[in-house]
């Protein structure tokens, strides 16, 4: 290949700078590495985030547990005091006053007999009337199992509000006697909820073990007393702790966390709504959506300038490549690239190369569409040139009606001249049948191998007593004939029209395939026709 300089050109910009200048501008890669790191960043902080709150959950449910069971201890020292022992409720109403006060916790104390009447309530002066006690299932349950209870959320016999017990029975004689009640209010839980410190919009709650919401951090009077939603209580029936994301009771979607006690049944839920988790996504999506709008853009114009130096190079080559294609003298056009200066040089040797070789194209483009319709081991024609003879006939016979005829011919017990000499004679056999076949047919009818040992031969302008009398020359012809190594050879052959009212072209070839099969089974070297 001559150089550049024997055509006039100077040193020209590479094409790899200016690339480098494109790879500037595809930022994509870098855009979208900085979004799976955010993204990953946030699918990680998430995962923090849930085990975090879970585990805040799972604290706070130790926590509620601690303040129901330091209410039932409170409980048991009471049912054991020797006021009690004494049938001295006065002073056992002295007694649990000054234990509530001194303990601080619990809010009452309630003494009740087998019939639900509340018989101690230290939410009363001693001797006044009382009511029964608020939750006789409860009471009933604690007389029939002697074994102590934590109550669901019911409204309380005294106060006509949400509250809390923790019923234990006292024995006095291996019978339980009375059931003494420790009540709780739900503001006893508030503490366990405040000292979390939640930030704004966060909700929490507090559920006994029947999903009824003992505390709540958000509109409480609204909602203590209340079963949570359906979703939530379905959940911590299934599993003892998780997070899901679901909607709060006043609609608000949120991702939850939650923890049931294993001790109590009771758990607690924390929620923070979706809207507060998508604001910071928000916020940081945003500065890095302009940052990399700021990078894009300036890639852009990059790309812009560079783009303009190459299409002008590469326009700059549509005229060798025209004159090229013409066949004429390629012209070397004035361009900005090293790379398009080799290119227009290349073209204009390869335009005086190609000159050079067309007539050789074109001669080996004539033999091998020879080759393509030629089978090489006979001379005749092949399959495919067959099939396009016939179906010119066909489209022939269609327009002007002239008759047409197929001799479809196998070579009899081929098989065995294989078996018994070997496939060197029986390529000889179908050379010598190729070379026989050839000479017994008109000069212008047209013959063919058709595939293995069947040859297919199409005489024009034939009618149906001229076609079977051909073919009945070339079987007589071929069964006079000695063969090389084989000696005699015979052929049976399927004559068959084709007619107007065929289809196509293959119509009279099955048919002269059909009569073909009708002289092997009449015994062979015969002609039969359909």
């Amino acid at each position: 290949m001559k150089s550049l300089r024997s055509f006039g050109f100077a040193t020209r910009w590479r094409i790899g700078t200016l690339l480098l200048w494109l790879v500037l501008a595809c930022l994509m890669p870098g855009i979208l590495g900085v979004v799976v790191l955010f993204a990953r960043e946030y699918r990680n902080g998430r995962a923090q985030l849930e085990r975090d709150l879970m585990a805040t959950a799972r604290a706070m449910a130790q926590a509620v547990d601690s303040q129901l069971l330091r209410a039932r201890t409170v409980g048991e020292v009471l049912a054991t005091s020797g006021a009690l022992n004494r049938q001295d409720l006065e002073g056992f109403h002295r007694r649990a006053r000054e234990v509530i006060a001194t303990t601080k916790v619990g809010m009452n104390v309630v003494l009740s007999d087998e019939s639900g009447q509340q018989i101690v309530n230290t939410l009363r002066e001693y001797g006044e009337p009382l009511p029964r006690h608020g939750h006789p299932g409860i009471l009933r349950h604690v007389f029939e199992t002697a074994q102590p209870v934590v109550s669901e959320i019911y409204i309380g016999g005294v106060l006509r509000k949400p509250v809390v017990s923790i019923d234990l029975p006292v024995i006095f004689d291996a019978k339980v006697a009375y059931v003494l009640s420790v009540g709780l209010s739900p503001y006893d839980f508030n503490a366990i909820l405040v000292t979390q410190n939640f930030p704004a919009g966060w909700v929490s709650a507090i559920f006994d073990h029947t999903g009824t919401i003992a505390a709540r951090t958000q509109s409480p009077e609204e909602f203590v007393g209340q079963k949570g939603t359906a979703e939530y209580i379905q959940r911590i029936s299934e599993s003892t702790e998780g997070v899901m994301e679901t909607v709060t009771r006043e609609g608000i979607p949120t991702l939850s966390a939650w923890s049931r006690s294993s001790v109590t049944g009771w758990s607690v839920g924390i929620g923070i709504p979706r809207q507060l988790l998508e604001r910071g996504l928000r916020h940081t999506m945003t500065w890095i959506a302009l940052g990399l709008a700021t990078l894009l853009v300036i890639g852009l114009g990059l790309a812009w300038m560079a783009g303009r130096i190459i299409a002008a190079s590469v326009r700059a080559l549509t005229e060798p490549a025209i004159a090229l294609g013409k066949g004429q003298l390629v012209p070397i056009p004035e361009v900005s690239i090293q790379e398009s200066a080799e290119v227009a040089s290349a073209l204009r040797q390869t335009g005086e190369l190609l000159a050079e070789r067309s007539a050789a194209l074109v001669a080996a483009n004539r033999e091998l569409e020879q080759l393509a319709r030629r089978d090489t081991l006979t001379g005749l024609q092949n399959r495919k040139s067959a099939n396009e003879r016939l179906r010119m006939e066909f489209l022939r016979l269609k327009r002007s009606g002239h008759p047409y005829a197929v001799l479809f011919m196998d070579v009899d017990w081929f098989k065995e001249v294989n078996d018994t000499f070997g496939h060197e004679a029986g390529d000889q056999v179908l050379r010598h049948m190729a070379t026989v076949l050839t000479s017994s047919l008109r000069a212008t009818d047209f013959v063919a191998r058709y595939g293995g040992e069947e040859f297919l031969a199409l005489l024009s302008e034939t009618t149906r007593e001229g076609a079977l009398r051909i073919a009945e020359v070339v079987r007589r012809t071929v069964a006079d004939q000695s063969f090389p190594v084989v000696g005699q050879v015979t052929v049976s052959i399927g004559v068959a029209m084709a007619g107007s009212e065929d289809e196509d072209e293959e119509g009279a070839v099955r048919r002269a395939d059909t009569a073909l099969y009708q002289a092997k089974e009449d015994g062979r070297n015969a002609v039969r026709s359909r």
